[in-house]
């Protein structure tokens, strides 16, 4: 998925940079996995509607400030066929080198493509109110609603759920569980081969990761639900646009996120209540319960996320 692992964007990985526009095209508009007929089986006994797996590649990590630079989605219909749907997006912003290294793609691949408008409303039209999935959702559908915002696009009723999520839950005390969840992980787990950061193989191998795991879920009997094990939110349960504006108090933000340079927060509610907690800024995140920091807490060492509405006071380092 995108440019992260569980934690935070830090795959290593084998890819070969395409030095030929025309054939880069070909090579990431193509996927070069499927799925099998018993994952269509499971899949489709518990999505009889029908599921649609996609992946973004972007320029960050933010949707506050990173834009879209690649959409891919793959759609299992009821009668068995699938359908996917791709388009690269020139995100009219510099790419940053280091975001380059992991997904292969630079402005000058992007110049001659369409900015995001059309391509997110092709995509849009593509699922209609088909479940979506995709891995360490939050991410992607974050990126997603912001530009529906963006332009006005209808908010369809699709369900969003978290392969990653998902394969944590039913693996993470197994007798022999994967090194860790990310994509890259859970695809070796699996016996998965996919060329990782392209982003139509991304949603291929999400959507194989979840077959995998509703055959374990089946296998575990287990009295929690799919609902309960991956199922995020409602994606029209995102709030308006209005509501993910950056307060005044926390413009320093703007600055810190970028670079993922240490802060110290105040956060309301917290264990450590009117002291300063160290935390190293990964996202600034719309999500439906408002504007969120997704953050590394120094003391703990976990990825945590802070609600901007209850952080009472933000200082540099």
């Amino acid at each position: 998925m995108s440019i992260l692992t569980c934690c935070a964007y830090r795959f290593c990985f084998d890819y070969t940079l395409v030095k030929n526009y025309k054939t880069q095209m070909i090579n990431r508009s193509l996927a070069t996995i499927s799925l099998s007929e018993i994952e269509t089986d499971i899949l489709l006994e518990y999505f009889p509607n029908g599921i649609c797996a996609f992946d973004l590649e972007m320029t960050g990590l933010s949707p506050l400030f990173d834009k879209i630079i690649e959409i891919a989605a793959v759609k299992l219909l009821p009668d068995r066929t699938v359908e996917t749907y791709h388009s690269l997006v020139n995100p009219l912003i510099s790419i940053p080198e280091h975001t380059i290294e992991y997904h292969g793609l630079t402005n000058e691949d992007l110049r001659e493509m369409p900015s995001l408008k059309k391509p997110l409303k092709d995509f849009v039209d593509f699922y209609g109110n088909t479940p979506l999935l995709a891995h360490n959702a939050k991410f992607d559908a974050c990126f997603i609603i912001r530009g529906i915002h963006e332009y006005n696009f209808p908010i369809s009723l699709s369900d969003i759920f978290d392969s990653c999520r998902f394969a944590r839950h039913l693996f993470k005390k197994h007798e022999n569980p994967p090194k860790n969840f990310s994509l890259g992980e859970l695809a070796i787990y699996f016996n998965i081969e996919f060329s990782h950061h392209v982003a139509l193989d991304d949603a291929f191998a999400s959507l194989k990761i979840f077959a995998n795991s509703l055959f374990e879920l089946k296998k575990q009997n287990l009295e929690k639900s799919l609902k309960d094990l991956s199922y995020l939110f409602k994606l029209n349960s995102f709030k308006k646009p209005e509501s993910y504006i950056l307060p005044r108090k926390l413009s320093i933000l703007k600055d810190v996120v970028p670079t993922q340079t240490e802060i110290e927060i105040i956060y309301k509610g917290s264990s450590t209540k009117s002291d300063f907690r160290p935390v190293k800024p990964i996202s600034l995140m719309p999500l439906p319960n408002g504007l969120v920091l997704y953050a590394l807490c120094i003391n703990s060492n976990m990825n945590k996320y802070f609600l901007l509405k209850k952080i009472k006071e933000i200082r540099s380092k």
